[in-house]
């Protein structure tokens, strides 16, 4: 009879693998009790199932045969991993009974007791604690059994050779079969204790330099103080650690630094270079509790608290007596070079007994050399003095020294590079009791620029004989009594006497010549007003000469000392002046008559254009009129006469006044007139840039009768196919230019043949009025340009 039971799969995985073994054994045992009932209470049938039912649970036992030796593989693997990984951690495990013997251990453990794992298992743990601290860790034991979560401690162990180091413990309750164990980790924490231990005593030292120190020490963080000791109260006048602690690093200093700064910018700023360079000093203005302003010192370390924020230990000096004796120091060394400065001397002692020679930088400099802070011999002096000038020196010191006195010496010397310089060196001999001298001092300044002043003043006066006597004018010199002082030789040959015979003379003795009103303008140029005298008569030869009289005033003085009269003989000038008159005469008279003639064409022009144009088109007018009693209906052709001749008249008066040039300026106008010139048959392109500020009114007109004119001797001679305008202004400047591509002509016809008409004759005169010029640039076969230029 068949199993109303279903067997689970063979690849089923029950959570409790006992569970699992106890099902499968009562299969098993179900299995048999069928195999075991006697095969003659079934039928055929029956057995026949039975039978196939009995091969399906030895395949599902095979089955499930198979994959528990997997499962035994597995867990085998497992447990060897496992055991590798308890083995050799780097920590020591032990598996302690409630009795606290050691029951299992790995190979660290060992190692940190100092014995094998044989000798270890069965010993009591306790046996490797120090005596001192049993007790402790059995209480920790039995903590550890009465408790679910890992307890730790800290024990002093002792190996089995004696030697003691540190571990801390950790320990975990267990339970184990019927029994609860201990799982115990243990670390060597020997190392991490003994640099705790170092850095307690590390921080016991500082605790006792920092409290016992002389100098003013406080501990800053986040700009706060956190601490200080008694020098640094003493230093501010505080009398408890309150009126410092927890307070900002500028509260006892003033706003703003002498140098203007804001102190705590100042405080701010050395702090972060403090921890950003480890390392960093300044000096601060600070204020006691009781006002008084002092100079500090600080040194600022830093100190790395781990990830917090750092702390910066700050050491306190008083410099205000130092900074009182460096300041006034300082001020006396500034005046000192002040005075050297300003008297550009240098400062220099010669020690007689060992003829060394100590001199400052502005000495040496003076000498031309690098500055050497050490004594020299005084040989280098000695070389350094021109030649020409050694003896005298020596003779000068050795007098100073022999007569007890003061010298004062000017020489030249010449400098590495060859240049030669002056130099006055002034100081007295200093004696010992006994009257021997021991040195000499003094001082050196470089008199080069007198020197050379002197000399300029020696040659400026011999270049002002030189220039009298070579200027092609005349010149004389008046004193305020109108005694000549300077004669030179062009006013020698003007008025035909030497300066031997003048100098020292009145003016009016030596030319008795002269008229009143000469004498009235020298009288005028003695009181101080210049005076122009032109157009006075040569006394030796025909001509004129213009005399400049201008007064002469010394430094200081408001009269003038005398009179320096500029002659200039005009007789040439004159002569130039009056020929360049006539010239321009000419010209005008020229330009006059060309501008009649080009009147006197366009009126021809004008009376053509009528006369040929307007006019025979109102006669047509008229004979079309006179015919239409004979043919009433046909009055079209005499309106076509009609509108003829008023676009006649329309583009006559468009030429004679273009209204839109006068309402919309030079742009507007070029284009209406290109556009015009289009039933002409001429391609016409325009290029203009800056046009769009008008022009004045008259430069306007010239440009566009100019332009118009050259388009129509475009049209009329050149038998061109394209032209271009170019009109540009840039800034002041206007360009045109007018330029086409046809047959052009050779440039000696302008020369050989005159520009009649309104042509280019009149565009040149229209242009030169304007103050511009025509320029006209043509060759056969290659086209013409015609350009000019304006000041706008």
């Amino acid at each position: 009879m068949a199993s109303d039971h279903t067997p689970p799969t063979p690849w089923t995985n029950p959570a409790d693998p006992h569970e699992a073994l106890r099902a499968l054994r009562a299969r098993a045992e179900q299995r048999r009790y069928l195999v075991t009932q006697a095969a003659e209470q079934h039928t055929p049938d029956d057995v026949r199932r039975l039978l196939q039912e009995l091969q399906v649970h030895q395949i599902e036992l095979e089955m499930q045969y198979e994959e528990l030796l997997l499962a035994q593989a597995d867990a085998q693997a497992a447990r060897a991993e496992y055991h590798n990984l308890y083995d050799f951690a780097p920590i020591g495990y032990f598996a302690l009974s409630q009795g606290g013997t050691v029951e299992q251990l790995n190979l660290c453990a060992s190692q940190q007791l100092g014995a094998v794992r044989q000798r270890l298992l069965g010993r009591r743990f306790a046996l490797f604690v120090a005596p001192a601290e049993r007790l402790a860790f059995g209480q920790f034991l039995a903590k550890v059994f009465a408790n679910d979560s890992t307890q730790s401690a800290e024990f002093a162990l002792q190996r089995e050779d004696g030697s003691t180091f540190y571990a801390q413990l950790e320990g975990l309750r267990a339970q184990r079969a019927e029994e609860l164990q201990c799982r115990l980790a243990v670390l060597d924490v020997t190392a991490r204790r003994a640099a705790t231990q170092q850095l307690a005593a590390s921080e016991a030292r500082f605790r006792k330099l920092f409290a016992d120190s002389n100098d003013a020490v406080v501990l800053l963080q986040g700009h706060q103080f956190v601490d200080c000791n008694a020098a640094a109260l003493r230093l501010l006048g505080a009398h408890a650690k309150e009126q410092l602690v927890g307070r900002p690093a500028w509260a006892h200093a003033p706003e703003h630094q002498p140098g203007g700064q804001r102190t705590i910018d100042l405080f701010r700023e050395t702090t972060e270079a403090a921890i950003r360079t480890g390392s960093q000093r300044c000096e601060a203005l600070m204020t006691r509790v009781t006002g008084e302003e002092i100079w500090v010192e600080a040194v600022l370390t830093p100190i790395e608290l781990g990830g917090l924020q750092p702390l910066v230990h700050i050491l306190w000096r008083d410099v205000t007596a130092a900074r009182a004796a460096r300041e006034e120091l300082r001020l006396s060394q500034e005046r000192l070079q002040m005075a050297l400065a300003a008297a550009e001397s240098g400062v220099w002692v010669w020690e007689l007994a060992g003829h060394q020679l100590h001199w400052d930088a502005r000495a040496q400099a003076i000498f031309g050399l690098g500055y050497d802070p050490g004594p020299v011999s005084f040989e280098v002096l000695r070389g350094a003095v021109h030649p020409q000038d050694l003896i005298e020196m020596a003779v000068g010191l050795k007098r100073s020294l022999a007569e007890h006195r003061p010298f004062d010496l000017e020489y030249r010397i010449v400098w590495p590079d060859g240049t030669v310089r002056y130099v006055a060196a002034l100081g007295k001999v200093v004696h010992d009791e006994r009257g021997h001298p021991l040195r000499l001092i003094g001082i050196m300044h470089d008199v080069t620029p007198r020197r050379e002043a002197e000399n300029a003043l020696r040659r400026e006066k011999d270049f002002t004989e030189s220039l009298l006597d070579n200027s092609v004018d005349g010149i004389l010199a008046l004193d305020r009594h109108a005694r000549i002082t300077a004669w030179n030789a062009e006013a020698a040959r003007y008025f035909g006497l030497e300066a031997a015979a003048v100098l020292g003379r009145p003016l009016f003795d030596v030319l008795p010549s002269l008229s009143e009103t000469a004498c009235l303008d020298v009288s005028r140029a003695l009181a101080g007003e210049r005076v122009t005298c032109l157009a006075q008569p040569l006394l030796v030869r025909p001509g004129h000469f213009d005399a400049y009289l201008v007064p002469l005033k010394a430094n200081g003085e408001a009269e003038p000392s005398g009179v320096l009269a500029i002659i200039r003989d005009v007789t040439e000038r004159d002569r130039l002046a009056e020929e360049a008159t006539q010239l321009r005469l000419r010209q005008q008279q020229e330009v006059l008559a060309a501008i009649l003639a080009t009147q006197e064409t366009e009126r021809k022009r004008i009376a053509e254009a009528l006369h040929n144009g307007l006019g025979q088109l109102l006669y047509a007018a008229k004979l079309s009129l006179e015919n239409r009693a004979a043919r009433p209906a046909a009055p079209d052709a005499s309106l076509k006469l009609l509108d003829d001749a008023i676009r006649a008249a329309r583009t006559i008066s468009f030429e004679l006044t273009p209204g839109v040039l006068e309402d919309f300026g030079l742009h507007t106008a070029l284009e209406a007139l290109v556009k015009r010139m289009g039933p002409t048959g001429l391609p016409v392109r325009l290029h203009l840039l800056g046009l769009e500020q008008r022009l004045a009114a008259p430069v306007e007109i010239a440009v566009y009768r100019v332009v118009q004119e050259l388009l129509n001797n475009v049209m009329k001679h050149a038998n061109a196919t394209e032209a271009v305008v170019h009109v540009v202004r840039e800034g002041h400047r206007l360009e045109v230019s007018v330029e086409d591509n046809g047959h052009g002509f050779a440039p000696s016809t302008l020369a050989s043949q005159p520009l009649a008409g309104i042509g280019l004759s009149g565009v040149r005169n229209r242009v030169a009025l304007l103050g511009g010029e025509l320029s006209i640039q043509s060759r056969l076969g290659q086209g013409t340009i015609v350009s000019f230029e304006l000041n706008v």
